[in-house]
């Protein structure tokens, strides 16, 4: 099995008649981030926004390893308590200081933000309670060993104690959007655009850029068109269609890398049946784990990688992306298998199959539509007559969270550490604990639940993996979840910039750098 780091490439960066630096970054995305509130939604694009406009205690760098921040360093005192040495000096972008009170009030803040469609209280689960000594010694208590500490709080950015208690909304209006990241809030349009200026009370290197302004354009033609116009000199996911004739083209340079992110089916396994199924006389073929592998077994994943996605997917039989701590090389990705798909179905009492339909985003996954008719495809061969309800992110989160869905295809990551993707999609769901905070199917094993649960226990790094994979292993005989594929990332910039690609796909800015002619 190949590493992911062994995808992971710049291509074309071009070096040929570099512009003079432009004062002004023209960045477009191809999704809008839900809010500006750092603490609201783990999101890859709120994620990333709130990257550039707060500080964390740590951040990670383009191969996830962990790395100062706010934090200076620290260490692991015992198996339930860690020291941070905090940087001195660091200033909001209002000029006010940043002490230790406003860590521990972002903190406390976190599991508080109400309405979120994807939390971000996994990072601090385990944190019972912090406590600064000697003013730049932060000290932090969890309720049980927690060995990826530092990873997990590089997404728990720091607001000022004075606004702990604001609004989501006061975020977005920028009232609130105040920290102590490398640019400052300037204005938001909903739908166009935020702009941005450097922050020059910014404790760390000088930001490139004197002002940045992040566009929204959710068409990839309109994107595409854009940059090669000069009117933006960045975007995020040219299409799949485009990435040959851009990486041949020398106005462009184009990235791409292997994401941590996996693209997945799960189904309502509970005995309620939803409206989007029929043709059950009032059962849920679901419920069966035989129908789920039958599921599986039905997928042209390879085909799907080449044809649909234009070779820019890897595919998955588990949750954890190859090269990844937690990844488990003894698991096989299923192969496309229909007669053995029918024989399950018959065996489980559903050899005149049924009818459902395949939920999903249309405008979040790569090619997802496509990639979802093509799945409605090959089960409606296999005797499960499938239609696909594509709807935009914002509808999609809504519903899916409300668990109206029978069948639906989704995306989960980024994460700072790959292997929570498990226990957060595979766990029984546990709001208060965020344990099993995106499993809306209904699958529940308390046996397997410990075994997550061990695995973020051990300090142990052989052992803390091997109880990863024997989970990930659990997932698969139940086929819990259909894992399947690693999305390629994509970004493409004009001549003169470079850009450090992030199997994360987070796009901070401090990664587009331009290039001395």
């Amino acid at each position: 099995m190949i590493g992911l780091k062994g995808f992971c490439m710049a291509v074309g960066l071009a070096v040929l008649g570099l512009p003079a630096h432009a004062a002004t970054l023209q960045v477009a995305f191809d999704t809008e981030w839900s809010s500006l509130d750092p603490h609201y939604h783990s999101f890859p694009y709120n994620l990333s926004v709130a990257h550039d406009l707060f500080d964390a205690l740590t951040t990670t760098d383009a191969e996830l390893r962990p790395g100062p921040a706010l934090a200076e360093s620290w260490q692991a005192v015992d198996a339930n308590t860690w020291e941070f040495r905090l940087r001195d000096g660091v200033k909001f972008a209002d000029g006010s200081p940043l002490t230790p009170a406003d860590i521990i009030a972002s903190f406390k803040r976190v599991p508080t933000v109400p309405n979120s469609p994807g939390p971000i209280t996994p990072y601090v689960r385990t944190v019972a309670s912090i406590e600064a000594r000697d003013g730049r010694i932060l000290v932090v208590h969890t309720s049980e060993p927690t060995p990826f500490l530092p990873e997990l709080l590089s997404n728990v950015y720091i607001v000022p104690a004075r606004l702990a208690g604001a609004a989501t909304a006061q975020f977005n209006t920028g009232e609130a959007a105040i920290g102590s990241g490398p640019y400052r809030f300037v204005s938001y349009a909903r739908g166009d655009r935020l702009t941005l200026a450097r922050n020059e009370a910014y404790w760390g290197k000088r930001p490139d850029w004197d002002r940045v302004e992040i566009r929204v354009m959710t068409n990839a033609a309109s994107r595409e068109a854009a940059l090669l116009a000069h009117d933006v000199d960045f975007i995020i996911n040219p299409s799949p269609a485009s990435a040959a004739t851009l990486a041949g083209n020398k106005a462009v340079a184009l990235y791409k890398v292997a994401s941590t992110r996996i693209t997945y089916l799960q189904m309502n396994q509970g005995a309620t049946v939803l409206p989007d199924l029929k043709g059950t006389a009032g059962r849920n073929p679901f419920a069966d784990a035989r129908v789920r592998r039958a599921v599986s077994l039905a997928i042209p994943r390879q085909a799907i990688a080449e044809r649909v996605l234009e070779g820019l997917a890897l595919p998955a039989g588990q949750m954890v992306a190859p090269g990844q701590f937690g990844f488990d090389p003894s698991i096989i990705v299923d192969r496309p298998d229909p007669e053995a798909a029918r024989r399950l179905l018959a065996e489980a009492g559903w050899g005149g199959g049924f009818e459902v339909a395949l939920s999903t985003p249309s405008d979040r996954n790569l090619n997802g539509t496509q990639v979802a008719q093509a799945i409605a495809g090959a089960l409606t061969r296999i005797g499960i007559r499938t239609s696909v309800n594509a709807a935009p992110l914002e509808v999609y989160i809504a519903n899916w969270r409300k668990g109206i869905y029978s069948l639906y295809m989704h995306g989960a990551g980024p994460q700072p550490v790959a292997a929570l993707l498990v226990p957060q999609m595979a766990g029984t769901k546990d709001m208060k604990t965020a344990f099993g905070v995106s499993n809306e199917s209904g699958f529940s094993d308390p046996a397997l639940d410990e075994v997550m649960r061990a695995a973020f226990r051990e300090i142990d790094n052989a052992k803390r993996e091997a109880l990863l994979q024997q989970a990930e292993r659990g997932i698969r005989d139940a086929t819990a979840i259909v894992p399947l594929h690693h999305e390629f990332v994509l970004w493409a910039s004009r001549p003169g910039l470079a850009f450090r690609p992030r199997p994360d796909s987070l796009t901070y800015l401090e990664d587009i750098t331009p290039v001395a002619p």
